[in-house]
């Protein structure tokens, strides 16, 4: 089973991905080996990987980041965040991949262990994910970055060059030397013998030049194809993953995808949720071993309080139950110590053992300092404090009793908090076990052509676009305002083009609304003003035409002769979901525009809560709807700058 992309893959997913070029690096992630772009493309979010020594492709399937970002991601995000994609390359004809963004490159090794260098526009290291050092090169702070050894590529070699490599050394077989003297894996150096028309095994020494010619031109062939990735299938488990048509792979099961990176994500993404799934199970093992050392040393622990509890109960009770006896003892004792001292009494109990002496042969031990003498009784060895009276003597052993049995309690009721989450984890890995590999992908939504701006429906049924910045301001304009339309802007610097779309059979309450929309997506948000003035005119008024010695920069316009003037605008706005041509969508609209939608919303206006506060917040009130909606969604929708939540309805 494939593990980690070829030369050949990365060269294919590297043509594909060239669309991302001019993308903006929104957020970086960082989790073990891979590295996880969340980008913001032409055609929305997009999420491009990068696992050392494995993979590189767009993915649907999001790991949950973890919650603390380590000192590589910190140090990613300073540096790329915010910037633009400007080049997405391949080394030469390795398995090495190279993300130019802004001043800096993201080198992806993905070959052998693999690793990820970021290198800065004089080529030296800034950070890696490993620091290595080898005979050739060293990948550490500061150290100028070096690739590996060059090998030779097969897609600039040449038919004479490729003949000499052939040739060096005519013993091996076809299939050996194509993979050894052409940088490519045995399974392409085994496709291009199957596609020239020779076995694999077929010795080097055996084809004459007009064979290797169609070896040559089969090879060249393979690595142009028309892509066709697919995922490759043996006894109905995913066995490969590739960008194109393969004879190897004939009569085998195979699925289809419309790009590389789709076919990649399918195979790569289940391999990594299974992978997942395992190290949740082995977490929960791990988890349940210690679970068990522990109920193991709590059962020890128990057996010891019971014991001890037991033996001072019953120690207790025996001084009463022998009370002449004991009572005896201490009296004698007590004087025998008083007269002789304790070094005599010491030396008189030795010479009584060594006579048979019933009372010197019951002590066991003394201890001067104490004054106490242990005496044994039924058995158990007993210290008798000579200074206290017998029922005090008892009391203390009671009283040890007592602490035992509070440390027993205490350590039962821990060995029964133990076994329960022992049994819990034990029922989670049997869950765990049962559990099939049912995995659904994060299937991203064709958008609609509208959505690439700022939108709403207004309250009489009429689509308002706006434009997000001063691309999509020039796009608005000159693409998608008709002459049947509206044109509305606001009395603010840097304020969007507002289009009504066949704004010239709306009422004055679609037009109140979309100049409202103009003044609320405007700086005026952000600066926390409470109203702004707007005017809307003709299409035919709007023109890139600029005044005498004047320039129109992107997304600027000019609009002449007569504005029609809404003063005092309110800037507040409504985030609920709505039903638009079959389709459900979060729009952020003026307040009247999203009640004519829908029963459930959420007033805004300028405040002081950060912008993603905010959006937590809105985030929040949209679950409990029953709507998941992703920050970077809202994010899209909603003015610029903070605000506050004014009130929510429904």
């Amino acid at each position: 089973m494939k593990e980690e992309m070829s030369s050949v893959d990365i060269r294919y997913i590297v043509r594909e991905l060239q669309w991302l070029v001019g993308s903006r690096v929104d957020k970086v992630y960082h989790d073990g080996d891979e590295i996880r772009f969340k980008l913001r493309t032409k055609e929305g979010r997009a999420d491009l990987t990068l696992e050392a020594g494995k993979r590189f492709h767009l993915t649907s399937y999001i790991k949950e980041a973890p919650k603390q970002p380590s000192s590589f991601t910190m140090l990613l995000r300073k540096h790329l965040g915010g910037s633009f994609i400007d080049a997405i390359e391949q080394h030469q004809f390795d398995r090495i991949v190279k993300i130019r963004i802004g001043d800096y490159t993201l080198i992806g090794e993905l070959f052998r262990r693999g690793n990820v260098i970021l290198v800065d526009s004089e080529n030296k290291i800034v950070a890696a994910l490993r620091y290595e050092e080898y005979k050739d090169r060293a990948i550490k702070p500061k150290a100028e970055y070096k690739f590996p050894p060059a090998r030779e590529n097969p897609l600039e070699v040449s038919f004479e060059r490729f003949l000499q490599l052939m040739r060096e050394n005519e013993e091996l077989e076809l299939v050996r030397a194509l993979a050894r003297k052409l940088n490519m894996g045995g399974m392409y150096a085994e496709e291009i013998s199957l596609r020239a028309g020779f076995e694999k095994t077929t010795p080097v020494k055996e084809l004459s030049d007009e064979d290797l010619k169609r070896v040559y031109e089969a090879m060249m062939g393979t690595f142009n194809d028309e892509p066709k990735p697919n995922i490759v299938f043996k006894d109905g488990t995913m066995h490969d993953v590739v960008p194109i048509e393969l004879k190897i792979y004939e009569g085998l099961e195979k699925r289809y995808f419309p790009t590389f990176s789709e076919a990649l994500d399918e195979y790569f993404g289940k391999i990594t949720l299974e992978k997942a799934k395992i190290e949740q199970t082995r977490r929960l093992e791990e988890k349940k071993r210690q679970l068990t050392a522990t109920l193991r040393k709590q059962e020890e622990m128990l057996k010891g309080f019971e014991k001890a509890m037991r033996e001072n109960q019953e120690i207790g009770d025996s001084i009463y139950a022998n009370y002449a006896l004991v009572e005896g003892l201490l009296e004698e004792f007590r004087k025998a110590t008083e007269t002789l001292g304790w070094e005599e009494f010491k030396k008189r109990i030795e010479g009584g053992k060594k006579a048979g002496n019933k009372v010197a042969l019951m002590v066991k031990g003394i201890d001067p300092k104490e004054k106490a003498v242990t005496i044994e009784l039924d058995g158990k060895k007993v210290r008798l404090y000579l200074e206290k009276s017998i029922g005090e003597n008892a009391e203390i052993y009671y009283e040890k009793a007592k602490k035992f049995r509070h440390k027993y309690e205490g350590a039962l009721k821990a060995y029964e908090d133990t076994k329960r989450k022992l049994e819990e984890v034990e029922k989670l890995i049997e869950e765990e076990q049962k559990k099939e590999l049912n995995v659904k992908k994060l299937e991203r939504r064709k958008r609609k052509w509208f959505e690439k701006f700022r939108w709403f429906v207004s309250s009489e049924g009429f689509l308002v676009l706006a434009g997000k910045d001063a691309s999509t301001n020039e796009v608005l304009i000159k693409r998608h305002m008709d002459e049947n339309d509206l044109y509305c802007h606001a009395d603010v610097y840097g304020a969007p083009h507002v289009v009504i779309k066949d704004g010239q059979k709306a009422g004055e309450k679609t037009i109140f609304e979309a100049c409202q929309f103009a003044v609320s997506m405007s700086r005026a948000w952000s600066q926390g003003l409470y109203s702004a003035d707007a005017y809307w005119a003709y299409p035919n008024q709007v023109t890139k035409q600029a005044p005498s010695g004047e320039y129109l920069g992107k997304g600027a316009f000019m609009v002449y002769d007569k504005r029609n003037w809404m003063h005092g605008l309110p800037l507040k706005l409504a985030v609920g979901v709505i039903n638009y041509e079959g389709e459900e969508y979060v729009v952020c609209a003026p307040v009247e525009a999203i009640k004519a939608h829908t029963d459930k919303y959420i007033l805004i206006r300028p405040g002081s809560m950060k912008k993603g506060e905010l959006v937590k917040k809105l985030r929040g009130v949209l679950k409990k709807w029953g709507y998941e909606v992703r920050e970077e969604d809202l994010n899209a929708i909603l003015p610029p700058g903070g605000g506050e939540i004014v009130e929510v309805v429904g």
